[in-house]
């Protein structure tokens, strides 16, 4: 079991052999590091584990320390910038769905102390700990505002001007307690407060900031002069540019695809650039935005703002206690980082990929770590009524309870932001509580994501049936090329979220004569990019469509990563059945069924799938809710892509109505069509094609799959046939 008060990452989530592994530890005192090969799934027996000699193994010293959560803005001002300037005037156009979900939240700010904020949602100008005026009114949500805050003398000034005429005039406060010069000459910080600590770290910028807003911002601005209430309505209205106004600095938040998204070019030629610090949201909708344009590549002007968050995080940036490289000799697998001391470990998981010339083995796995970012501390038990959702004892473990409200854990793409926006980043350099070997998820009461990819690590090592292992990563990356040299390809469990090139990969090696097996449910579903190899930042839109949590902000589907349309693979003609033959039709966590055979299970043809499987139905058993049909789970649909001449094996039956069809094909509500009880569509199917080019494809069309594998120590009917599949494979392409 995780101790709580070991919490360790590494770098990156796969390596080579002989490459540099940086491990980064928060503790209070010395730990213990060293390496094991992990192949036993569970973290009480450990019986198959396999020491590794590592020369960086010791004892390191480790300390709290804090995580760069949160996102901002930091830059320098230009050549106007005044040490003692008599006036200024900060200001930003702004807009949040909650304007009170933080107390107090900065919108801009000086570092000599004076910023222009929101105090439970009201617009105030504040010097240090003193607020000098404050509107008195909150701000209105979903809203986009100018907000500015002047001082000139001893005159402090707030303006409010509603950006849509209709909602009212401009609100205006005023007092007489300034009374001191502005140094504009020292660094600036937008959507947070003392930024510092700022550095690029390999493709990301991290830092440190506090009070930090949640919500849109665009075009924020430093002025060397006071602005009256009449600029800052021409402002407003698109009358005047900021940056003809004795500008000291501002910032063109609009981005175009190729960008970099740490960047944020200067609103005045000459000025400098300023940087985007832990990852906000670009690509989204300004104060412009008129809907009739959905793509930002194409608009860009409409989409001029940045969505920063108090929870955004792209790296946690924790010095690391040791950085070393891996054992030269080390062959692919599945390993653990573990650190420990006398009273708890962590053990952090990492892939050891092929190098592209090692010799290859005949069978490479495919760990779906795109999925394991997208789920990666979830939290949806937190004030669910999971009553709804399942018949099943749901327990919360103590680390997913530990994580509930600690920003230095980083959010799940299943979570929320302060302001109810939903979270579009997911990034591999925390600690992710849920990606440890032996983790049983609530809802499911076993493996999940990463530990029930282990079911499947555990069981080809007792069939001693020898794989390769890459993650997602590599096949985004290197392509098809990539999967060639092997016979046969598996999937994990839950393949959920994937990018083009890795469709364009698995397409291509299947359509190539490759074997390809996907032994898992609800695969190949959400449109996923990424947003930087290092630090590893995969993104997604949700859009409005699709099993989802949240849903895309109007005109916010493209992805800023690719300037192509997020949402589901099915919309953009790519449905999981085109790849695999079956793609997600249910999901439910009440019991899961086993399989049923059906006819062309006993034809001759198939007999090498079916060898030696001698009962019937088949999978009755398993470690997730009782069977291998259960979860999320795929059947066959020909006018979704699934091949004509593709063979439905053995199908499940008799879900309750806890499992329910896919919303997206939900077209209109009725009565009494209820779930798997009623509707025939509630199902796994398992599937068996050949395509034209020599490829072949086996689906089982279900996440519970390999959690039936190692039942009664591996010999049953879902063992065989996943073996009989392999094993023939991997024969037919030596032959």
């Amino acid at each position: 079991m995780r101790n709580p008060d070991v919490r360790a990452y590494t770098d990156r989530l796969s390596y080579e052999r002989g490459d540099l592994l940086s491990v980064h530890v928060q503790a209070a005192g010395p730990v213990d590091v060293r390496l094991v090969r992990l192949r036993s799934s569970s973290a009480n027996d450990r019986s198959l584990d396999q020491a590794v000699s590592w020369s960086a193994a010791g004892r390191y010293d480790a300390s709290d320390q804090p995580t760069c959560v949160g996102s901002f803005l930091h830059g320098a001002p230009g050549s106007l910038a005044r040490a003692n300037a008599p006036a200024t005037t900060l200001g930003a156009f702004v807009w949040s769905g909650n304007v009170a979900a933080q107390p107090v939240q900065t919108l801009v700010a000086l570092a000599d102390g004076l910023a222009l904020q929101l105090i439970d949602g009201e617009p105030a100008l504040v010097d240090g700990d003193v607020t000098l005026v404050a509107t008195g009114r909150r701000l209105e949500n979903h809203q986009w505002h100018l907000v500015a805050g002047m001082v000139d003398g001893a005159t402090a000034t707030v303006v409010v001007v509603p950006v849509d005429s209709l909602r009212g005039a401009a609100a205006v406060a005023r007092t007489g307690r300034a009374g001191r010069p502005v140094d504009l000459t020292r660094h600036i910080t937008v959507a947070g407060r003392s930024g510092r600590a700022v550095e690029v770290v390999d493709q990301g910028t991290c830092g440190l900031a506090d009070e930090l807003f949640t919500g849109k911002i665009e075009r924020p601005f430093v002025c060397a002069a006071a602005l009256t209430e009449s600029d800052l309505e021409d402002v407003a209205a698109g009358r005047r540019d900021v940056a003809t106004l004795d500008l000291v600095a501002g910032w063109d938040l609009a981005f175009q695809h190729g960008d970099d998204p740490a960047e944020a070019r200067p609103l005045a030629p000459g000025q400098p650039a300023g940087r985007l610090v832990n990852g906000p949201a670009r690509a989204v909708t300004g104060r412009t935005f008129t809907g009739r344009c959905l793509d930002f590549t194409r608009v860009p002007d409409q989409y001029a703002a940045a969505h920063f968050h108090a929870t955004d995080l792209v790296d946690a940036r924790w010095a690391p206690v040791v950085a070393a490289p891996l054992p030269a000799d080390l062959s692919s697998g599945v390993y653990g980082v573990v650190v420990s001391n006398e009273d708890g470990e962590d053990v952090v998981p990492i892939t050891v990929v092929p190098k592209q010339d090692d010799p290859r083995q005949k069978v490479l796995v495919v760990l779906p770590t795109f999925t394991y970012l997208a789920y990666a501390n979830e939290a949806l038990f937190n004030g669910l009524d999971a009553s709804a959702m399942t018949d099943q004892e749901v327990v919360v473990a103590d680390e997913d309870l530990a994580h509930v409200g600690d920003p230095s854990y980083g959010l799940s793409m299943y979570d929320h932001h302060p302001d109810g926006s939903g979270v579009m980043l997911s990034a591999a350099r925390r600690q992710i509580v849920n990606m440890r070997r032996g983790y049983r998820m609530w809802i499911v009461g076993a493996g999940r994501a990463f530990s029930s990819d282990m079911y499947l690590v555990e069981w080809l090592a007792r069939r001693g049936i020898d794989a390769d292992f890459a993650t997602d990563h590599e096949i985004h990356l290197r392509g098809a090329d990539y999967l060639r040299p092997y016979a046969a390809v598996i999937s994990g469990s839950h393949p959920e979220y994937t990018s083009e090139e890795m469709l364009d990969a698995l397409t291509d090696y299947r359509g190539g004569g490759g074997g390809l097996l996907y032994l898992g449910g609800n695969g190949w579903y959400w449109v996923t990019g990424v947003l930087s190899d290092a630090p590893l930042v995969v993104e997604i839109r949700r859009g409005q469509a699709g099993v989802r949590c949240w849903e895309s902000l109007p005109g916010e589907v493209a992805l800023m990563s690719t300037g192509l349309p997020g949402g589901l693979w099915r919309h953009r003609g790519r449905a999981p059945q085109q790849l695999a033959g079956v793609g997600f039709a249910a999901q439910g966590w009440g019991r899961s069924e086993p399989y049923y055979p059906s006819d062309a299970a006993k034809d001759p043809e198939h007999a090498w799938i079916m060898a030696g499987v001698d009962e019937d139905p088949i999978g009755a058993y398993g470690a997730v809710m009782g069977g291998a049909a259960g979860d999320e789970i795929d059947r066959a649909d020909v006018a979704l892509g699934t091949p004509p001449d593709a063979v439905v094996l053995a199908s499940s039956r008799d879900h309750t109505n806890f499992y329910q069809r896919v919303v997206e094909e939900i077209a209109m509500n009725l009565p009494d069509h209820g779930g798997g009880q009623q509707d025939p569509e509630v199902r796994a199917d398992i599937v068996y094609f050949r395509t034209p080019g020599g490829g072949e494809v086996f689906s089982t069309g279900s996440i519970a799959w390999s959690g039936a594998l190692l039942h009664h120590d591996g010999r049953n009917g879902v063992s065989r046939m996943t073996e009989n599949v392999i094993r023939a494979f991997v024969a037919r392409r030596e032959a």
